[in-house]
């Protein structure tokens, strides 16, 4: 898998030295990152205790279509906004 990334462009791999992600695998993570946040966020807002958001994010991630991540940053946002 290491092989994989580091042909894909993601990281570095050096046997025996170890790996550093590449700008293009640095962004990937920062994405899923973001992705994971914005569900586990959304997910306790509803009522779901912080270690089942943050499962449940997980297994949702990747299977949400950019444009329903961004509805549900927006709802997130309007909701924060009539908290306060």
């Amino acid at each position: 898998m290491m092989q994989r990334l580091n042909d894909s462009g993601y990281l570095n791999h050096e046997k025996y030295i170890g790996i550093r992600l590449t700008d293009k695998g640095t962004l990937v993570a920062k994405n899923i990152r973001e992705r994971h946040g914005l569900l586990a966020e959304f997910l306790k807002i509803i009522g779901v205790d912080e270690d089942t958001a943050n499962k449940d994010a997980e297994g949702i991630e990747h299977h949400l279509h950019p444009k329903t991540l961004e509805k549900l940053e927006y709802f997130i946002e309007d909701i924060k906004k009539k908290d306060r």
